[in-house]
């Protein structure tokens, strides 16, 4: 759509006021707000135009301007540009980010945790492994007389424990037994492949040790089930029940449970930055809010998302440059991550 310049400077005096105020801008305001503002009769002719451009509107009669979800659009893909961020905000995301270089697939949802923190708004992120992990290393570690923990990690960084109990009957022996069924049998695979049917296999092979093998594939079964090709995680829902009814708040939180519900939303985006507007998806539930999202990856087997949920009235300038930072500095970790594992 194009605007005049005038037009222009008034949707943005207006988006900008309204952001910062929650209060409708009428042109007395606005004549404040522009520099080498013309009259207020010009100014009322150009926000009518505008209202009647679907660009704002007008709550009633006597009341000011207000942005529509079509004039935030316009704002936010042509009339906006987005600032540096502060040396302060760099500072906090740099000191809080690059602290957590635990396991890399804890990282975007620990990060998710600090944005939401930050920005007070409900933050969410995305973990998606390109191709299916493979079984690296499974170990039992004795962590009591009779309780041994059972870990799982996979090529690409993951990690899952599980903690049971064993009778007095499990020896070395059996020990070495299952040692070397998942060395031959289990190591290596593609964690979609290690079906029940295929766990019955592996107990079977290990003839009268079976039943004392059986709860321990039945856990490597179990865990490596847990192990998803896309992970996605919420932050601060109790901002987003503060931020929304509790309907829509259930709504959306639902719809983050679900990763197949999400990632297309997600992959739509196209820029180093940007803003998806709710009523631009198929779900209600977004309908009167936004998501400002950015990529990051890791290596070559990671990429995800991250980002947050805010109502159309949010600050945009300030919310775009943190998650754009934290996104570029995320690659920088998550790349440096995946490689110290394959180191």
């Amino acid at each position: 759509m194009e605007l005049s310049p005038r037009k222009q400077a008034v949707l943005k005096a207006i988006v900008k006021a309204y952001i910062e105020t929650g209060e409708p801008i009428g042109s007395k305001n606005l004549t404040l707000l522009l520099e080498n503002a013309p009259s207020s009769a010009t100014l009322r002719n150009e926000m009518s135009e505008l209202c009647e451009l679907g660009l704002l509107h007008q709550p009633h009669t006597s009341a000011g301007r207000i942005p529509t979800n079509k004039g935030y659009r316009l704002y936010v893909n042509s009339l906006m540009n987005i600032p540096q961020l502060s040396d302060r905000s760099v500072e906090f995301i740099e000191n809080n980010v690059a602290a957590i270089r635990s396991e890399p697939e804890s990282i975007p949802r620990v990060t998710a945790e600090i944005i939401s923190h930050f920005t007070g708004l409900p933050a969410f992120s995305c973990l998606i492994t390109e191709k299916v992990p493979r079984i690296k290393r499974i170990e039992l570690l004795p962590i009591g007389k009779y309780s041994l923990m059972l870990l799982v990690i996979t090529d690409d960084g993951r990690t899952r424990n599980r903690v049971f109990r064993q009778g007095k009957n499990f020896t070395p022996e059996i020990n070495n037994i299952f040692n070397e069924l998942i060395n031959r049998r289990v190591k290596g695979k593609p964690v979609d492949e290690l079906t029940k049917a295929y766990m019955q296999t592996v107990i079977a092979e290990s003839g009268l040790y079976a039943l004392q093998l059986m709860p321990l594939f039945t856990a490597v079964f179990e865990t490596a089930g847990e192990i998803k090709t896309v992970d996605i995680s919420l932050a601060g829902e109790n901002q987003l029940y503060n931020m929304c009814n509790e309907k829509t708040a259930r709504g959306i939180s639902s719809l983050f449970g679900y990763g197949d519900a999400v990632i297309p939303i997600l992959q739509n985006s196209t820029k180093n930055v940007d803003v998806i507007f709710g009523e631009d998806t198929n779900y209600s539930e977004l309908y009167s809010n936004i998501i400002v999202t950015a990529e990051f990856k890791g290596a070559e087997k990671y990429k995800g998302y991250i980002g947050v949920i805010g109502p159309n009235r949010i600050s945009y300038e300030q919310i775009m440059p943190i998650i754009e930072y934290t996104a570029k500095k995320l690659t920088t970790i998550m790349t440096e991550a995946q490689k110290d594992m394959e180191d």
